[in-house]
């Protein structure tokens, strides 16, 4: 992934518009897809830490009533 791809993406959320519930889908995955690149990629250990504990949160379960 590089800074392209995720400028893409981005434009891709403002495409979906006026479906708030796809957008906010779409700007979920972009923000997980970047952190897992950048624990996964990073070559700084304290980035690759924060990048993990912050992925950590997609195992939490609850309910979003305005997505």
């Amino acid at each position: 992934m590089d800074v392209a791809q995720v400028r893409q993406r981005v434009q891709a959320i403002a495409d979906a518009a006026p479906d708030y519930e796809h957008q906010h889908g779409l700007e979920d995955s972009l923000y997980t897809d970047v952190l897992t690149v950048i624990r996964e990629q990073s070559t700084d250990p304290e980035s690759r830490a924060l990048a993990g504990a912050a992925l950590a949160a997609r195992v939490i379960n609850f309910e979003r009533h305005a997505a």
